[in-house]
């Protein structure tokens, strides 16, 4: 049993966390970073309430990103719901994505940190998939696969080869290792906390509060495999990224391309390498966009190519040290 302490930050705290640790076991901490979504929240809480697994292997770490919603209150709620459930959060005064992840690294006790989004559904085996994956063999770092859920139902004008910018992400064979420069999604990534903590969440890069800038996660990765980390693929533990109505827009897409340019031109990344890797994607999604004129799709193709010139665009202002309308389309 491990002694009940709180954890350790220089800011505030919620709960205090009780944990134990099955001999021979690996402990899990499930790191949630959110940013006003308690609805969401909620429901990801739920799912985690009624894992079937051991509940001594994983805890739960909530990362308070100034919420200004009721998150707290969901929170707590989840507490009293689901008592079993070792749920504990921290509240990150630095408003970003990339800090709150830091401050997950940070605050876990788990020798593993898995993190998912705020607003995912997943089985109640989930944990138990990682949990064997972590124990059947040396795992440093691994993604699993993510599915795409339109709460509202998908609009016509969305051209489904842009799933991947709602974070889905396909499942592969069984030992699967990603080569340099393929990496998993966000939304559902586990790393030995110590090997994660050492190399650290990039914070001039990623989402702040409602800027959607990016970058962050594939700039881990590559330090990541450069430090010649193996990231593996466990194909079994799969979720799905609840996408609302509100993300369902034209501007937000828009702004989500313009965010991945700019967190690309912050990245460190190679201008002379980028443009003819974009160039090649645009066209790419020229030819693809073809096909969608064909069978008279013509928004399908429109918002594709929209997007590739968006990127770029986010990408080349950042680079100039213009203003990038990542949160504000109508600065086009």
């Amino acid at each position: 049993m491990w002694p009940a302490i709180p954890y350790s930050f220089s800011g505030e705290y919620s709960v205090l966390l009780i944990m134990t640790k099955s001999s021979g076991n690996s402990h899990i901490t499930v790191a949630i970073c959110t940013y006003n979504r308690s609805a969401y929240l909620r429901d990801t809480l739920a799912c985690l309430g009624i894992q079937q697994t051991d509940l001594a292997k994983f805890d739960v770490l909530v990362v308070n990103n100034n919420c200004t919603d009721d998150t707290d209150d969901i929170i707590k709620q989840a507490q009293a719901d689901y008592p079993a459930l070792q749920l504990g959060s921290v509240q990150e005064k630095q408003q970003g994505l990339s800090h709150a992840r830091n401050r997950a690294l940070n605050d876990s006790r788990g020798e593993y940190v898995l993190f998912i989004d705020d607003d995912v559904y997943i089985e109640d085996d989930f944990i138990e998939s990682w949990t064997q994956f972590v124990e059947s063999g040396k795992v440093d770092a691994a993604g699993g696969p993510i599915s795409v859920h339109f709460d509202d139902g998908k609009p016509r004008w969305f051209p489904m080869i842009l799933a991947q910018m709602l974070g889905r992400h396909k499942a592969q064979k069984p030992h699967y290792v990603y080569p340099k420069g393929a990496f998993p999604h966000g939304g559902n990534m586990i790393f030995k906390r110590d090997i994660a903590l050492a190399i650290g969440f990039n914070t001039s890069i990623g989402r702040t509060g409602n800027q959607l800038s990016a970058g962050e996660e594939k700039d881990f990765f590559r330090r990541l495999q450069s430090r010649k980390v193996t990231i593996r693929h466990n194909p079994d533990a799969s979720l799905k990224h609840r996408i609302g109505g509100e993300r369902l827009t034209k501007d937000y897409f828009v702004r989500q391309a313009r965010g991945i340019g700019h967190g690309d031109a912050h990245s460190g990344v190679s201008s002379f390498i980028w443009y003819p890797t974009q160039l090649a994607k645009l066209v790419a999604s020229c030819i693809i966009s073809a096909g969608y004129l064909l069978k008279l799709q013509k928004d399908k193709a429109q918002m594709l190519i929209r997007f590739r010139i968006e990127v770029i665009r986010g990408f080349r202002t950042a680079k100039s040290g213009e203003t990038t309308a990542t949160d504000n389309p109508s600065l086009a």
